[in-house]
């Protein structure tokens, strides 16, 4: 590695790859964003010259087995990341990976048996870990501040469709895993327990357009999950949302409970509908989180580094994959659904 810090090239230039590219050109210590790549050659070119970086490749997976590179943050479409991932991790190229892990659970495998075969190190992109009012509410569980975590329940609402790969579940593994897999993560994360079962209903209540398009299609979805221990989680996802971006998580336990996040943009007074706010809604998760996607990028150079153990690990992308295919299935057929049945 150069004096001059770790190598990274962002894989995908996208929304959710540019803000990592934005920290990693300049924000956070110890990297260096060398050159961006992405499928769509003018995408990657004018990233690269936003992000001040001399190189970009119209193909991810040659950009991250290229020798001028030490890692790469994968923040392409879902169906892409089981070849980039696995292509880096055998170059010997640390990984960040987005959210969801992979759209099957068989993607999903190949990524950790590269990772575990690989020299290098593999970080799940679940950065409301690392966002501080979640990480100070893990800490107050860790504590015994609300006592035995018994129940968990977390929104994601966001006010845009994603594009258009993500409305097929086929590709995207559907509205639960391109929305709510940090839901998914962080409800688990909390109540500290494995997934064990799922009971959901979802709906293409805004867009049955795109249902006809694109079958099992859903822009509002309801789950209620069991874990192993005995605890409950509740998850509700819906996109679009034109009202805010409304993140939310309440913990629940033996002594007391804890709240995390709503829909509003410095503390101004609740939003109830768009046309009649009287605050000022949170528009994107790329404000609301944006200590987190620091957070998290800060955290990828020093595992790269050595400094640290990964704090988001495959198993964590799996074990939210596995929850969220769970729900498709359970609101397909109408019935309770156990991550044994996958």
């Amino acid at each position: 590695m150069e004096n001059s810090g770790l190598r990274v090239v962002l894989a995908g230039a996208g929304r959710a790859g540019m803000v990592h590219g934005r920290n990693l050109a300049g924000r956070v210590p110890g990297a260096r964003l060398v050159g961006v790549a992405d499928a769509d050659a003018d995408t990657a070119e004018a990233a690269a010259r936003e992000l001040g970086c001399e190189r970009w490749w119209d193909e991810p997976a040659k950009a991250v087995a290229d020798e001028g590179v030490d890692a790469v943050v994968i923040a392409s479409p879902t169906f892409t990341h089981v070849d980039i991932a696995v292509t880096a991790l055998d170059a010997g190229r640390h990984v960040l990976c987005e959210k969801p892990l992979a759209p099957t659970l068989a993607d999903a495998r190949r990524i950790k048996e590269a990772a575990e075969r690989s020299s290098a190190a593999f970080v799940m992109a679940f950065m409301r870990r690392y966002s501080p009012n979640v990480s100070a509410a893990k800490r107050a569980i860790e504590a015994g501040d609300i006592g035995r975590p018994l129940f968990a329940r977390s929104t994601t609402r966001g006010p845009g469709l994603p594009p258009e790969w993500a409305w097929d579940p086929e590709r995207s593994a559907g509205l639960i895993a391109e929305v709510n897999s940090h839901d998914l993560d962080s409800v688990r994360w909390f109540v500290g327990q494995e997934y064990v079962r799922v009971h959901a209903v979802g709906r293409a209540a805004k867009r049955p357009d795109l249902a006809a398009r694109y079958p099992n299609f859903v822009d509002l979805i309801a789950a209620t999950y069991e874990f192993d221990e005995g605890g409950i989680a509740q998850v509700d996802g819906a996109c679009p949302a034109d009202y805010a971006y409304d993140a939310r998580l309440e913990v629940y336990g033996t002594e007391g409970a804890l709240f995390v996040g709503d829909a509003r943009e410095q503390g101004a007074a609740l939003v109830v509908r768009s046309d009649a706010a009287r605050s000022e809604p949170a528009q994107s998760w790329r404000t609301v989180f944006a200590a987190g996607y620091l957070g998290e990028d800060e955290h990828f150079v020093r595992v790269a580094a050595g400094i640290q153990e990964p704090g988001t690990t495959v198993d964590d992308g799996i074990r939210a994959l596995e929850a969220a295919l769970a729900t498709n299935r359970s609101a397909e057929l109408g019935r309770p659904v156990a991550i044994a049945e996958l």
